[in-house]
């Protein structure tokens, strides 16, 4: 544990000082982002939804720990720094669970500032209550398995990178944060089901208005739990092939 905590440190501080190095490339993003969301936010019933706010969030933190992520892994392969960690005393899979857990803590503390003075500037109601605050490390655990799933994928076929910001524009658009479910196509509806973040949002919502119920807290713990068993036991298994077989570097 004392190990992994070093290792921590030192990846959170390597990300900071790329973070001081790149800013401008990182700024010119959020603005980017902001403005799209602003659009959003103000065309839709984001004034009338106090939680809206949370929806955006969890998007924004979920899009920069999938296509963070997938980006790195795939630099690391093409500049051929991938094989080098695993000569290093480390294991590959602590120091990409490392890596992982580095872009999403700071992902979801960078956004967390910036939507919430977003949604103050653009003077939307944000709420907040004890049961949402539980929700989320919940859902988060849940956006941190399926960000695991991705960085496997790209380990074996770097171009998933290419896909990660496509996706992460479909998982808005099944998440109901910015369009109705209920206008939505069924199969399409379903699909966002199984996904970590639609199913999160709407106990979010429901937080609010009525309460969330034991057998909800079960279920979106599960899913969680499922998915970070999938992205634990998927890369695991890819790490396995790789020592036997070697890991295609090709893009």
């Amino acid at each position: 544990m004392r190990k992994f905590g070093i290792l921590l440190l030192a990846e959170i501080r390597r990300y900071l000082f790329e973070l001081r190095m790149y800013w401008s490339n990182y700024v010119s993003d959020l603005l980017l982002t902001g403005i799209l969301i602003a659009m959003f936010a103000l065309s839709t019933d984001a004034r009338s939804n106090p939680t809206a706010w949370l929806g955006y969030f969890l998007w924004t933190a979920s899009s920069t720990m999938i296509t963070e992520s997938s980006i790195s892994i795939s630099t690391d392969k093409q500049d051929g720094t991938f094989t080098q960690l695993m000569l290093k005393p480390t294991s590959l899979f602590q120091q990409v669970i490392v890596k992982t857990l580095t872009w999403s803590l700071i992902s979801i503390i960078l956004d967390a500032v910036f939507i919430v003075a977003l949604f103050a500037i653009l003077r939307i109601p944000m709420a907040l209550n004890w049961a949402i605050v539980g929700l989320c490390p919940i859902i988060f655990a849940g956006l941190f398995g399926f960000t695991l799933i991705f960085v496997a994928l790209t380990v074996v076929y770097t171009r998933t990178q290419s896909y990660s910001s496509l996706f992460t524009y479909i998982l808005m658009l099944v998440s109901g944060v910015v369009v109705p479910l209920k206008v939505l196509p069924t199969p399409v509806v379903w699909f966002g089901r199984i996904l970590p973040l639609q199913y999160g949002f709407e106990l979010i919502e429901r937080a609010w208005t009525h309460g969330v119920s034991a057998a909800q807290w079960l279920t979106v713990a599960g899913q969680s739990l499922a998915y970070l068993a999938i992205g634990y036991l998927l890369f695991a298994i890819i790490l396995r092939h790789g020592r036997k077989n070697g890991i295609n570097m090709r893009y």
